[in-house]
């Protein structure tokens, strides 16, 4: 499993130690120059990412649009039909070509006037305008959105690992601040600035408090930002609707980093938008090493250049053959049922006795089962009415939240729809967690400190007074005057018996420098106390490095 997050430029490959013997006038350690092919761009990468070849690719290869159109079927529902429009417009104009084929083939004939000349091919400029706009419309929309899912996927398991302490301890420090990357906006303010954000979100943009606080996120964009994903953000938060997006950002030094990026609506009482919550996580280490997209590294490995090689086989073969098989492999299952059924029976020879359609079939290969599934899952979506909002929740660790007003207050002011129940809103938080007080003496200890606080508790619900088992996650947002302003409490599902484990850091609110204590361990069942490893940081340098003091 490879680490979410990179930094641009630093390719260790080309550093190489400079081995054997050298002129005694050089003074070189590694090896000079670049090798050609080795030096390896985020911003490049992104744009083969949302590419009209990588959905090429993946459209191409049975293997791989199996996922896509499952995920276009239950996520986006909306879209099946754009998708069903293109794939059957698609197999019309390859109808057209192998039409076109086999006019081909039709020489002149002798002693007949009306077959001197070649017959003229057939050819719709229409048809093929339309399918050129409908594979447009799926790269824009459809491909960034299964790409979100993907990464999403990857992304909620590594963070439950991650606060849970299961994540493998290779992976752990390259994971740090991992769900703790937050900014809170006010819409009904001009510009719908920024005004809360995490100590993580300003060490990962690398602005500080004062750069960032009063401005829009979208200082984040620079020169190759897909301006695509920027409509889609500015119509989603114009409408109030939740949004997720996978976005290039750039940092303060001018450095790039893939951002997988939620903003949701947080809603009073009265269900008036009152903020916009968005969360960031770094996924440039997953685009970088093509994690989760085969298609994506097949584009990496073959360039820019087309791929055409599953047509080899048809080379040196006529011409109708090629051009049938490009149609023949988007037959649906009722297309291709009816291909077994009467295919061939211009040609075929009766054998004496039989029955016109009794075995007819056995001279066909069975199409494979998982295509006809595919087929008639999107067939079905297709006749079902579409969702309005299409879209598809970020499962895992996104999906449960609270926000809490700041200590001493510490009263639920906004909820996630999961979580959103009656007389929840306006509650105070502590009040809902159950079990040993010494659990919830930590845990309010630790909003009194303004410390970021991991913890195994029990949730108390109307229905449940004895408590569910949760790890809740909480990170303080930091206002202009670098107090804490609101509290973000992420919480999951914990399985009765899980190891216990519970983790404090201190906040970044206005110091130099400031000590950061981790891995103090206890939960509702055990007080047993770790000895805590001290940090050191100074957080007035944009991407200060965190230091053992022992």
């Amino acid at each position: 499993m490879c680490p979410l997050q990179m930094r641009e430029g630093l390719d260790w490959e080309d550093l190489d130690p400079l081995n054997g013997e050298v002129e005694p006038d050089s003074f070189d350690l590694v090896v000079p120059g670049q090798r050609p092919g080795r030096k390896f761009s985020l911003e490049q990468r992104s744009e083969q990412l949302f590419s009209r070849e990588h959905l090429e690719i993946i459209l191409d290869d049975p293997a791989l649009l199996a996922p896509f159109i499952n995920f276009i079927r239950i996520s986006r529902p909306s879209s099946v039909p754009l998708l069903v429009y293109y794939l059957d417009a698609l197999k019309a104009l390859k109808a057209i070509k192998y039409s076109n084929a086999i006019v081909g083939t039709l020489g002149p004939l002798e002693n007949h006037g009306f077959a001197q000349h070649p017959a003229p091919l057939a050819s719709n400029a229409g048809l093929e305008e339309r399918v050129h706009r409908a594979f447009d419309a799926l790269v824009r929309d459809e491909l960034p959105a299964y790409i979100t899912h993907i990464y999403t996927q990857i992304t909620s398991n590594l963070i439950r690992q991650k606060i849970t302490g299961t994540l493998p301890p290779h992976l752990d420090q390259m994971s740090e601040g991992l769900a703790e990357v937050f900014c809170l906006t006010d819409p009904s303010r001009e510009g719908n600035p920024i005004v809360f954000a995490s100590e993580e979100f300003y060490r990962t943009t690398q602005y500080s408090l004062d750069h960032t606080i009063g401005r829009n996120c979208r200082f984040l964009q620079g020169p190759k930002t897909n301006p695509c994903s920027v409509e889609r953000l500015r119509k989603q938060l114009a409408t109030g609707k939740e949004h997720y997006e996978t976005i290039l950002n750039y940092r303060r030094d001018g450095s790039p980093f893939m951002n997988l990026l939620m903003c949701a609506p947080l809603f009073d009482s009265r269900g008036i938008t009152r903020y916009m919550i968005g969360a960031q996580v770094d996924v440039s280490g997953l685009v970088k090493d093509c994690a989760g997209l085969e298609s994506l590294q097949r584009l990496v490995n073959r360039g820019i250049h087309t791929d055409r090689r599953k047509y080899d086989q048809s080379a040196g073969k006529p011409a109708t053959t090629g051009a049938f098989r490009e149609m023949s492999g988007m037959f649906t299952g009722h297309e291709i049922d009816t291909v077994k059924k009467y295919g061939g029976d211009k040609y075929r020879v009766q054998r004496q006795g039989r029955k016109h359609d009794e075995g007819i079939s056995d001279w066909l290969k069975p199409r494979a089962a998982f295509q006809d599934d595919i087929w008639a899952g999107l067939d079905q979506a297709a006749t079902t009415a579409p969702n309005p909002t299409g879209g598809d929740p970020l499962a895992g660790i996104y999906q449960h939240y609270l926000l809490v007003r700041p200590y001493p207050h510490l009263r639920i002011l906004f909820a996630s729809p999961s979580f959103r129940i009656p007389g929840i809103l306006q509650s105070p938080f502590l009040s809902r967690i159950g079990g040993s007080d010494g659990v919830r003496q930590e845990v309010e200890q630790a909003f009194m400190d303004g410390t970021v606080v991991t913890a195994r508790i029990k949730w108390l619900s109307r229905n449940d007074t004895s408590g569910k088992p949760r790890w809740i996650h909480c990170t303080p947002l930091i206002g202009s005057n670098g107090a804490v302003g609101v509290w973000m409490v992420i919480f999951m599902d914990a399985e009765e018996g899980a190891a216990p484990r519970k983790e404090r850091v201190a906040p970044p609110i206005r110091a130099m420098t400031y000590l950061k204590h981790r891995d103090s361990v206890f939960d509702e069942d055990s007080m047993l106390d770790v000895p805590p490893r001290l940090e050191q940081l100074d957080i007035q340098k944009p991407g200060a490095r965190k230091t053992s003091l022992w």
